[in-house]
C-alpha cells in the first residue's frame, strides 16, 4: 500500500482518501466538494464514494472529467443496487470495494448519522462538520459515530465548539478548522452614489430570518426613501414576505428575484448585504457577498463573525431580541433549531435575532456614504483573497487527511 508520502501511477500523490458525499442535490456541501474535487482530482489520489447513485447535472459536469475508476457507487456492483433487506450482502460488497481500492481513510462530508457505508474497524474515519451537529437529535447512533472518529474537520470554529459543547467531542481528537472557500470574482460592486441596494440571498425559510431583513428595511425607508431590497431565493417564507411588503407599502422598493442563475451578477448590482440568520455554521452567502466587495451585516451567532470583522468589512450586531417575536408574522416564522453557539459567551445558548432598529442605523450610515461602502468592500475582497482562497483550502484538507493516515498507519 502506498502511504501519504508516496506517488502513484499517473502522478497522483498523498494518501488514497475516499470521500463519502451525496451529489444528488445542489447545496453548500455539494458545491464545496465539487469545487475541491475539480481543482485537486488530478493532483491527489482521492476517490468519490457516492451516498446516492443520482448525481445533480451541475455536479455531473464538475466530476465528469475524472476517470470512472475513481467514482464509485456504494450500494452494489456495476450500478446494481443491493436491497437494504440484504444488509449483510451490501456490507460485504462495501468492505471488498474499500479493500480493492486501497482506501486509506474516509472523509465523511456532513452526514452525522445513518451512514450508508460500513466503516471497517481499522479504517481511519474523519467527519467534516458543516452544520449537521445543530440539527441532529440525541441517539445512540450519533454517540457511536462520534466515538468512532479518528479526526474532525470543521468549516468554522463555531462548528468545532458546538460539537464539543453540545455533543461532548473530546478536545484530544485531532481536529482542524478549514474555512469554506470561494473564488474572487472579476466583477464586483461599484458603490454608485445616489442609490442604495441591500441584498438578501438564501432559502426563504424561517431560520434564515428573511423577515428580520424586511423589518429592518422598513425602518430604513423612512430615512432613506431611495433604498431598495433585493431578495434572491425561494421558499415557504416568500408568502409571508410578500404579505408584509404589501401591508407596509413597500411594493415599489422590494424586488423578489427568485432562483438566480448568475449570482455573481446579482451581488455586483448591490451596495450592501445582510445575513440575519439565527443559525449559520459558516454562512456561504456572506462569504460570496464579501467576495463581491459588499459590506456585510451579520448577527454575532455561530460562525458568521469569523468572516466579518466589525467596522472593517462589515458590522456584527448582537442577536439580543427574542426569536419568539417573529411569531407575530405567523408560527411558520419560528421553525428551526433552538440552540446555537454564542461566540461572546463561548457557550450553547437559545437562538435570538437582531433588532431591526439597530440594523437600520447601520444601513443608513452605509446608504449615505458610498466612500465608506467602497472602503469596506475593498477590505472584504482583500480578506477573501487572503484567508478564503481555494489553494489554501485544498492543501490544508489534504495535509490534515495525510496526518490522520500517518498517525493510524498499520
Amino acid at each position: 500500500m502506498v502511504t501519504s508520502s508516496g506517488t502513484r501511477s499517473g502522478g497522483l500523490t498523498g494518501p488514497r482518501v475516499g470521500h463519502l458525499v451525496s451529489l444528488k442535490n445542489l447545496g453548500g456541501i455539494e458545491r464545496s466538494f465539487s469545487q475541491f474535487f475539480e481543482r485537486y482530482a488530478n493532483e491527489y489520489d482521492h476517490h468519490v464514494l457516492k451516498q446516492t447513485d443520482d448525481v445533480h447535472p451541475f455536479l455531473e459536469a464538475k466530476i465528469s472529467f475524472c476517470e470512472p475508476e475513481r467514482i464509485h457507487g456504494i450500494k452494489g456492483p456495476r450500478g446494481i443496487k443491493i436491497p437494504r433487506i440484504l444488509d449483510g450482502l451490501r456490507e460485504r460488497y462495501q468492505r471488498k470495494l474499500l479493500r480493492d481500492l486501497g482506501i486509506e481513510a474516509i472523509l465523511v462530508w456532513g452526514k452525522i448519522v445513518n451512514h450508508p457505508l460500513v466503516f471497517p474497524e481499522r479504517m481511519p474515519v474523519v467527519h467534516y462538520e458543516r452544520g449537521s451537529a445543530w440539527l441532529v437529535e440525541e441517539q445512540s447512533a450519533l454517540r457511536h459515530y462520534l466515538d468512532r472518529l479518528d479526526g474532525l474537520v470543521c468549516n468554522s470554529y463555531a462548528a468545532h465548539r458546538f460539537l464539543q459543547l453540545k455533543w461532548g467531542v473530546s478536545s484530544e481528537l485531532p481536529s482542524r478548522v478549514i474555512y469554506n472557500t470561494t473564488r474572487l470574482p472579476q466583477h464586483h460592486s461599484t458603490h454608485l452614489a445616489g442609490r442604495f441596494r441591500l441584498g438578501f440571498a438564501g432559502r426563504l425559510i424561517a431560520l434564515k430570518a428573511p423577515m428580520v431583513a424586511l423589518e429592518a428595511f422598513a425602518e430604513l425607508k423612512a430615512a432613506c426613501p431611495y433604498a431598495e431590497l433585493w431578495i434572491a431565493g425561494e421558499g415557504p417564507q416568500e408568502v409571508v414576505l410578500r404579505r408584509y411588503v404589501e401591508r407596509w407599502g413597500l411594493q415599489g422598493s422590494v424586488r423578489f428575484c427568485g432562483l438566480v442563475d448568475d449570482m455573481s451578477a446579482f451581488y455586483s448590482e448591490l451596495d450592501a448585504f445582510i445575513c440575519p440568520s439565527w443559525r449559520e455554521p459558516f454562512g456561504n452567502v456572506a462569504q460570496e457577498a464579501l467576495a463581491h466587495g459588499l459590506p456585510t451585516l451579520v448577527g454575532n451567532v455561530d460562525g458568521l463573525a469569523e468572516q466579518v470583522t466589525h467596522g472593517e468589512n462589515g458590522v456584527v450586531l448582537p442577536p439580543k431580541r427574542q426569536r419568539s417575536e417573529l411569531g407575530r408574522y405567523g408560527k411558520e416564522c419560528l421553525h428551526g433549531p433552538d440552540e446555537v453557539y454564542s461566540p461572546d459567551r463561548d457557550a450553547i445558548v437559545q437562538a435570538g435575532i437582531m433588532e431591526p432598529c439597530e440594523i437600520a442605523v447601520v444601513l443608513k450610515e452605509w446608504a449615505e456614504s458610498p466612500e465608506l461602502r467602497a472602503r469596506m468592500g475593498r477590505n472584504a475582497r482583500a480578506r477573501v483573497e487572503r484567508d478564503f482562497n481555494l489553494d489554501n483550502y485544498g492543501h490544508e484538507l489534504v495535509d490534515f487527511m495525510a496526518s490522520i493516515v500517518a498517525k493510524n498507519h498499520y
